[in-house]
């Protein structure tokens, strides 16, 4: 039987390590039989194949359009041709987003009658109106939201990783068919150590130092200042801040600054620095499924997180974790502070966390559902 061309479309692909990425390995991975898959993506210098994907078309991405360091395609005539021809040799596409490529995918994808699947990763308008000067946020918000919803409505299917989202869409206005397909852990990979001493020395930490720790950009959106405010004010010496990723310049140095931090950059071992921390915090103003926060939760660490998205429906306060204000950075260290010292607590949150994910999320489930949901399109 002849595979469909599916072409898998992305802002994001390496060095970059995020959500969408991660999900984008998984998908191919378990769909490589399925299908025949191209990738449409930002070349941003390491052209690093997926195993299983047959073609990946590379978009030069712009020197000047970028947003907290992401950059957007550069608006040529040849990155459009590669799409529209990309598209035309497809079957059907299947969006990442959020950014041009996706938005021009979107628009030749339907202009050339291609099934168009777009997965929402993020709420885009909460995530760029975030750049904006505070007096204008309101109407970049408005503006993006506008284009987006209006780009939503080219495709013929909307998958979204929770229930509470396919809500907040249908009411924003979008008519197509949304449905749900959630996110997964690889809970092998993500796991509990019992030498996690062994890990902070591998990293390069103290052994003997509380490890708070942190995955994902270091960018405005994910509110990494009050993160930061919070260790400042707990003011222990043999408190350890570790921060797994990376992000603008400006953002990255102001947590160099900061005695008793390591900012590791985009790393490919994430599972090894999650070992070596004690406690996660997601301090993030806007999230939608947050795969860095299941992945601290299935390696069995207690999670300190702001209420945003579906965290706020997995996480469970004094079960798996707990919540704190987003803009309060006393808070979080009050929280922060409850669970280092408290042994037991840490270990119990821990211990459901792991559970909760286990249960809950896999990957082979998720991504079962989206191979029956392409071929249903």
């Amino acid at each position: 039987m002849k595979k469909i061309k599916l072409l898998l479309v992305a802002d994001t692909y390496y060095p970059k390590v995020d959500g969408t990425l991660k999900f984008m390995e998984e998908f191919v991975k378990r769909c490589a039989d399925d299908f025949e898959i191209s990738l449409l993506v930002p070349d941003f210098g390491v052209q690093r194949k997926i195993p299983g994907v047959k073609e990946i078309i590379f978009i030069t991405p712009s020197s000047i359009l970028k947003i907290s360091g992401y950059a957007n395609m550069q608006l040529s005539w040849q990155n459009r041709c590669k799409i529209k021809q990309a598209i035309e040799r497809a079957d059907m596409t299947f969006i990442q987003g959020p950014g041009l490529i996706s938005y021009l995918s979107m628009y030749y994808s339907a202009k050339y009658d291609k099934k168009t699947i777009f997965y929402v990763h993020t709420i885009v308008w909460e995530l760029f109106s975030k750049f904006f000067p505070p007096v204008f946020n309101w109407l970049f918000h408005w503006t993006i939201k506008k284009i987006s919803l209006h780009m939503y409505k080219r495709c013929d299917l909307i998958i979204v990783p929770y229930y509470d989202l396919q809500e907040y869409l249908e009411l924003s206005g979008v008519t197509i068919p949304i449905t749900v397909a959630r996110l997964g852990v690889d809970i092998n990979l993500f796991s509990p150590t019992k030498e996690k001493r062994d890990m902070k020395e591998k990293m390069g930490i103290d052994k003997d130092s509380f490890v708070i720790g942190y995955v994902g950009r270091i960018s405005k959106e994910k509110n990494i200042e009050v993160l930061l405010d919070a260790v400042g004010r707990m003011g222990h010496k043999e408190v350890h801040l570790l921060l797994v990723g990376d992000g603008p310049v400006n953002e990255v140095k102001k947590c160099q600054a900061i005695r008793h931090c390591t900012v590791t950059g985009f790393v490919h071992n994430v599972q090894d620095y999650l070992k070596a921390m004690d406690v996660f915090v997601m301090p993030s103003s806007t999230e939608t499924t947050s795969l860095a926060t299941l992945e601290a939760m299935a390696t069995g660490l207690p999670v300190i997180v702001s209420k945003v998205g579906f965290i706020k429906r997995y996480v469970i306060k004094g079960y798996n974790g707990l919540f704190f204000s987003k803009e309060s950075a006393g808070m979080l260290a009050h929280k922060i502070q409850m669970v280092r010292e408290d042994y037991k607590m840490r270990e119990l949150l821990g211990a459901q966390a792991r559970k909760t994910v286990a249960y809950s999320f896999s990957w082979e489930r998720s991504i079962n559902r989206i191979k029956r949901i392409l071929k249903e399109v």
